[in-house]
């Protein structure tokens, strides 16, 4: 099928622009219009590929694998599928499990099934790179775009950028479309309005053990 699919890893996509605009991964730190984000999303995959687009895929993790406000917008928008994960407590932090897991499904059953020509995917994460591999294998054409790296270097595998087909960063002017670092407040700054997103539960404290 002459069409392309998009796999985002949300995590590495919001982590790496808040670390990009606002100098550190909290996603807390930014903030994101979402149908911006996946208009914009389709439309450099349509470009980058000369394919329409079947689908947009948004892994994320969320507790006890519940969707977030951000996850209900996500998942009423055309075209667009949204696959949970969990958030765990690992070594004094919130991290995500599972997301990997799916995406290397995902993205070794379409190439299967021939359900598209272009895979684009947006991560860094190396443990993809069997399921990236066996994708060209059935004859898929990959597409790995990395977001603008804060330092100027690599944020992803190395071998998972030396296997694609082809690479594509997402720089600031593209980013800033669509998120925007938080202004941080003064001393008399009124506190900001507790929403119970993604972004909050990631900053939040852990309970004491």
């Amino acid at each position: 099928m002459d069409r392309c699919v998009v796999l985002v890893d949300a995590g590495y996509l919001l982590g790496a622009a808040a670390s990009l605009l606002a100098g550190e991964p909290a996603r807390s730190r930014i903030t994101v219009d979402h149908a911006a984000l996946i208009q914009g999303l389709r439309r450099r995959a349509e470009a980058d590929t000369e394919r329409p687009l079947l689908r947009i895929y948004w892994f994320d993790g969320a507790p006890d694998r519940v969707p977030q406000p951000e996850h209900r917008r996500l998942r009423v928008m055309p075209r667009v599928t949204v696959r949970l994960g969990a958030l765990t407590r690992s070594d004094g932090r919130w991290a995500q499990k599972g997301v990997d897991a799916a995406m290397h499904a995902e993205l070794t059953e379409l190439a299967r099934n021939r359900a598209c020509s272009d895979i684009v995917l947006v991560t860094g994460d190396g443990d993809l790179l069997p399921g990236l591999m066996s994708a060209k294998e059935h004859g898929v054409a990959v597409h790995l775009w990395a977001v603008q790296a804060a330092d100027g270097d690599y944020n992803q595998s190395e071998d998972l950028v030396a296997e694609a087909d082809e690479r594509r960063v997402l720089d600031r002017a593209w980013i800033t479309r669509a998120v925007r670092a938080k202004e941080l407040g003064g001393p008399c700054a009124p506190p900001p309005v507790p929403r119970p997103e993604i972004a909050a539960i990631l900053s939040a404290p852990l309970p004491e053990s």
